[in-house]
């Protein structure tokens, strides 16, 4: 299968023009089958009196994917947060809290897959802080019972999204992922991705907590590369972290003039196939949303 991660700016592209339709097309030509997206809805209420005030459900109906969606909070009387669009049926949907006091509230979504021949798989969608001591007290929330370290997650796991670390030098947010993702019970594969915003080529505490438990995707496959800026790709803000029960056929960054255009970030793509597990998701629903 074929997951993109990508940080859409609401739609705004660098050209000044709101544009969702842009955004589906392009999602339609890298032949996905299941987008997580950061920073979807309207902040600036530009699409207040039309179907793309939501810009989730439009983007589900426009390419006929099942959808969820996670707001973590309203701007100008309008949702904003991440959601997650997917070929295969959702089965379930749940948004987690990760606001940190007196910061800008973030969130955590989680959307359960019935992937064909009886496969599932767990996908999280996160949207992280912008400074490091806030992103150390959410990766603390993410390895809670409630969350990564939930016994009931038997399948293949995704965890992506728009990560805001800075710095790709390992540090103790990374460190944390590691001990946490070996010490739970997860039995089945899981995906890291997203936008990690690192802007600094060193590795950093998030970094550092990952590797021992997450192999990176774009290493694994010598391939990494910028996302951000798009007009300017100089950081390697969005990624895709798997664990050993993944294999990682490809990855890479689409750039491209469209891409370019779209968002501030580049979309990565990762081919990737979850390892058969024991376990599979209860088929109860078809679409899910999360409000």
């Amino acid at each position: 299968m074929r997951l993109v991660t990508w940080n859409i700016h609401g739609g705004l592209g660098r050209d000044g023009r709101r544009d969702l339709g842009r955004v589906a097309a392009l999602l339609q030509d890298m032949r996905c089958e299941v987008a997580a997206l950061q920073e979807v809805g309207d902040a600036h209420r530009s699409s207040i009196e039309t179907e793309l005030a939501d810009q989730a459900s439009w983007l589900g109906r426009r390419l006929g994917w099942f959808v969820a969606y996670g707001p973590n909070l309203v701007l100008r009387g309008q949702p904003y947060g991440n959601a997650i669009l997917s070929r295969f049926p959702i089965v379930h949907a749940q948004n987690y809290d990760l606001s940190v006091p007196d910061r800008e509230p973030r969130g955590c979504l989680r959307a359960d897959l019935s992937l064909p021949g009886g496969q599932s798989l767990h996908l999280f969608d996160l949207h992280l802080g912008l400074s490091g001591g806030e992103r150390r007290r959410q990766a603390a929330m993410l390895f809670s019972a409630d969350l990564l370290r939930d016994t009931a997650l038997a399948a293949p796991l995704v965890l992506c999204g728009d990560f805001n670390m800075w710095s790709p030098l390992p540090g103790p947010i990374m460190r944390l992922l590691r001990t946490a993702l070996r010490d739970t019970a997860l039995a089945a594969p899981l995906v890291l991705c997203g936008d990690f915003n690192m802007w600094s080529p060193l590795p950093g505490p998030i970094m550092r907590l990952l590797r021992t438990a997450l192999r990176d995707s774009a290493a694994v496959c010598g391939k990494r590369r910028a996302t951000y800026p798009s007009v300017l790709p100089l950081l390697r803000l969005d990624r895709a972290y798997v664990d050993a029960g993944v294999d990682v056929l490809g990855c890479g960054v689409v750039n491209d003039p469209r891409t370019r255009a779209a968002s501030d970030h580049l979309p990565l793509w990762v081919d990737l196939v979850p390892r058969a597990t024991t376990s599979t998701l209860a088929t109860t629903s078809t679409t899910a949303a999360v409000k």
